[in-house]
């Protein structure tokens, strides 16, 4: 029997992870550096001394949860080539990364900003074709029936197989740098099958979205406000699609 032909294991139960006190003491200074990001008056998010400070934090993020998992009985499966959660339609993403993604992607891959572009277009169409059709059918529903259309709309557009345009012919992230905080926090510690979108209703996948506390949260949103370009906008696809036809 091939390998692909195993039957997949679905995990019983889900724990939480736990934050030990060295990763406590990194987040600490997580919120330090993010202190003094905020104080600075810098007039653009792509001035040095900004890009400086907020990279900076990306490993300080990298290092707290790095220190979480190898406390834990877990092992991250996510690795380069498994992109099954790179066709999500991104959201949460700050305005400032956008603009460093953006900058990022006409430094070291100019050639590739017009494909990008249109792909980002078709995307934002699709999404918004998605949307109006999900509307429609929850207001065709029963009253006792209704559903998120937000959440139904995201569900589809997964299971459409749209890879993220900053995904490379390889599988792997183009702009894995400066990837934003969304990407980031997602981990998997099942099998990487188990990513795609025929288990996306199993609630007991241990997937985890290992994010920031609320004191450095917070500091990020208003950063993200501060440097806004784009208002009422946070997907990936769309902010990158305006910061890259300017």
């Amino acid at each position: 029997m091939l390998q692909s032909e195993l039957p997949i294991q679905l995990p019983i139960a889900k724990e939480l992870l736990v934050i030990p006190p060295d990763a406590e003491k990194i987040h600490c200074e997580i919120v330090n550096l993010l202190e003094q990001l905020e104080l600075t008056e810098c007039r653009s998010c792509l001035d040095p001394e900004f890009k400086m400070k907020y990279l900076r934090f990306m490993e300080l993020f990298e290092q707290y949860q790095n220190i979480v998992v190898n406390s834990s009985e877990y092992k991250v499966s996510c690795k380069r080539g498994c992109a099954h959660c790179c066709n999500h339609w991104v959201e949460d993403v700050n305005s400032f990364e956008a603009e460093i993604i953006a900058e990022y992607i006409r430094q070291y891959y100019p050639d590739t900003v017009e494909k990008i572009v249109i792909q980002c277009k078709e995307d934002v169409q699709l999404l918004e074709n998605i949307e109006n059709l999900t509307l429609q059918k929850i207001d065709s529903c029963d009253e006792n029936k209704k559903i998120d259309h937000i959440d139904l709309t995201l569900s589809v557009f997964y299971q459409m197989g749209k890879p993220c345009p900053l995904l490379s012919e390889s599988g792997s992230c183009s702009v894995y740098k400066v990837r934003p905080l969304t990407c980031r926090i997602y981990m998997s510690f099942s099998e990487p099958v188990l990513c795609s979108p025929d288990y996306q209703d199993q609630d007991d996948i241990p997937t985890y979205l290992l994010n920031v506390e609320e004191n450095a949260s917070s500091i990020l949103d208003k950063m993200h406000f501060r440097y806004q370009r784009f208002p009422d906008m946070t997907g990936l696809r769309s902010m990158i699609l305006n910061y890259l036809k300017e």
